[in-house]
């Protein structure tokens, strides 16, 4: 654990002076025991904050580089929580997990950034079950790491088997950062998907994810949105996240979907600029 600690603080050291690069780290050969650490205790690699996953032996850690990085993440969710509250959802239904560990089977488990889970997915004061998965899942690197992000969104939709809707990726460098936010095409979209099926997708205001479960072999993952913020200027705004997909119902009278204006993706932003 002592030299994982110490690439984990050269990891992040690097970072922190280049301010991108590679800020993952790869572990074969773990033990239960030290998985169990790795995914428990977050003091694990010292002052390092970091998302663990795993499966079977082999382990991938992302080493979260500055506190800005935590709070772009968020600020964010706080966006997304004032304005569920202006339409009237009293808080205590605004559920957010945080860097909780979701385990599809004993032998893997992965952390992310933040996750939400509507109150459909609770589990009742008669069940022992687990909660359910979030709907919307957010996942936050340097710019070199998008890549990587993408995998993960793939993941969750895969794992979930549908059931996390909505991926959003959120790259950071300090010039630039970028949000993609990604999602399931149906059942019945073209295989394989083609740039003008997309496209009519993308025509859609929303476009909305489908709201049923699908099986990880069947399921095709798209970009249904960028969004690209500079000091200068903001290409691709607003972010729209359905309120069905979030929730998993309809939405109420007073009920709308999620919008994240230029001018509020600018404030999500500031620390970083």
């Amino acid at each position: 654990m002592k030299r994982l600690q110490a690439e984990a603080q050269r990891t992040r050291q690097n970072l922190l002076e280049t301010e991108d690069g590679n800020q993952w780290i790869v572990v074969l050969g773990l033990s239960p025991s030290v998985i169990q650490k790795l995914d428990d205790d977050h003091t694990s690699l010292g002052d390092v904050t970091y998302r663990f996953q795993w499966e079977g032996t082999a382990g991938l850690i992302k080493v979260v580089p500055s506190h800005s990085h935590d709070t772009t993440t968020d600020r964010f969710t706080r966006y997304i929580d004032s304005r569920l509250s202006a339409m009237g959802i009293d808080t205590f239904y605004i559920m957010w997990a945080a860097t909780s560990t979701y385990k599809p089977t004993p032998a893997k488990g992965k952390q992310g950034d933040q996750t939400f889970i509507p109150p459909s997915r609770w589990p009742s004061a008669q069940q022992t079950a687990d909660w359910g998965w979030p709907t919307f899942v957010l996942e936050t690197g340097v710019s070199e790491s998008l890549p990587r992000l993408r995998e993960d969104a793939r993941w969750w939709f895969a794992n979930s088997r549908g059931d996390v809707r909505i991926v959003l990726l959120i790259s950071i460098k300090k010039s630039c950062v970028k949000f993609e936010k990604w999602q399931l095409a149906p059942p019945n979209a073209a295989r394989p998907l083609t740039r003008a099926y997309i496209n009519s997708m993308l025509s859609q205001s929303p476009s909305m994810p489908p709201l049923i479960q699908q099986p990880a072999a069947t399921q095709q993952a798209y970009c249904a949105q960028a969004v690209e913020v500079t000091p200068a200027d903001i290409h691709g705004a607003p972010i729209i996240l359905p309120f069905a997909a979030l929730f998993d119902r309809d939405p109420g009278p007073s009920e709308t979907d999620v919008v994240i204006n230029a001018q509020q993706l600018r404030a999500i932003v500031h620390v970083l600029f």
